[in-house]
């Protein structure tokens, strides 16, 4: 049987350089996988509507905030957070709803469009956006209708996310993450609240996918293996390493997978 379009997108954009990687169309397929029922082409176009707007003269925050909040009122959904609709693509075109990182990717889609450079934050628990303007960057917060961040908000940001008066804002948060990595973090969301409910099969489902898109990621084939080992299915894990091992190439990822290898086989023996 041949494979549903939606993982033969996944497929080809985990051949795809992050630079090439179409992040709207992956984060779309992603909720295609889970809404088989439904016609992908409105939300499709809807896309490329976000996208198709006349060249901009030079990079800035405010006109991707009044393009994305003041045009079409997307925002964070900050009374329902934890409603999974909110890291479901379809869902949250729907209804311009979403999670900081689902906000982020449309955010990351127009940016692109214009030809801009942007990135995703390796800030813990809030996702934001780094755009590089004439003037040198522009902190974006999705969740927040695109406001700009300086570094007192970054601050005060993280002090309330940790709880601690004493969190520093240290150079690691302000390091940007590959665009990959920013639909891995979109779906961890939903995979670690489907380990919470116990919805084992759930969790396993969202970790294939993502290692279809990011197959050169030891740390998705390890989460993969130590789920169906969790789930008590070791021979599972051999193979999901196996699989792991053959996509991979530098040798010290690959080192890192034999260890988890060795372990499971030793459990087995």
């Amino acid at each position: 049987m041949t494979d549903p379009a939606w993982e033969r997108t996944l497929r080809q954009a985990g051949a795809l350089s992050d630079a090439d990687l179409d992040v709207a169309a992956v984060a779309l397929a992603l909720s295609i996988a889970d809404h088989p029922e439904r016609d992908p082409e409105p939300y499709r176009r809807h896309l490329a509507e976000l996208a198709a707007t006349p060249p901009v003269a030079a990079p800035s925050a405010r006109w991707l905030s009044e393009r994305l909040a003041g045009g079409f009122d997307y925002r964070g959904d900050g009374q329902t957070y934890d409603d999974m609709r909110n890291a479901d693509m379809m869902a949250v075109i729907n209804r311009r709803r979403g999670l900081p990182v689902a906000l982020g990717i449309l955010y990351i889609h127009v940016a692109r469009a214009q030809g801009w450079t942007i990135s995703g934050l390796n800030f813990p628990g809030h996702f934001l956006l780094r755009l590089t303007v004439a003037e040198g960057v522009e902190i974006i917060d999705p969740f927040n209708a695109g406001k700009t961040r300086d570094i007192p908000d970054l601050q005060a940001l993280l002090q309330r996310l940790t709880g601690r008066e004493d969190a520093k804002l240290e150079a690691q948060h302000m390091v940007t993450v590959p665009v990959r990595h920013v639909l891995m973090r979109l779906q961890n969301n939903i995979r670690i609240r489907a380990e919470q409910a116990r919805d084992m099969a759930r969790a396993a489902e969202i970790l294939r996918r993502i290692s279809l898109f990011a197959p050169k990621e030891p740390g998705v084939w390890l989460d993969r293996a130590d789920l169906a080992a969790r789930s008590g299915n070791l021979m599972a894990a051999q193979d999901i390493l196996d699989e792991g091992l053959n996509r991979l190439g530098p040798a010290d990822t690959a080192q890192l997978l034999h260890t988890a290898r060795e372990r499971l086989t030793r459990r087995l023996n």
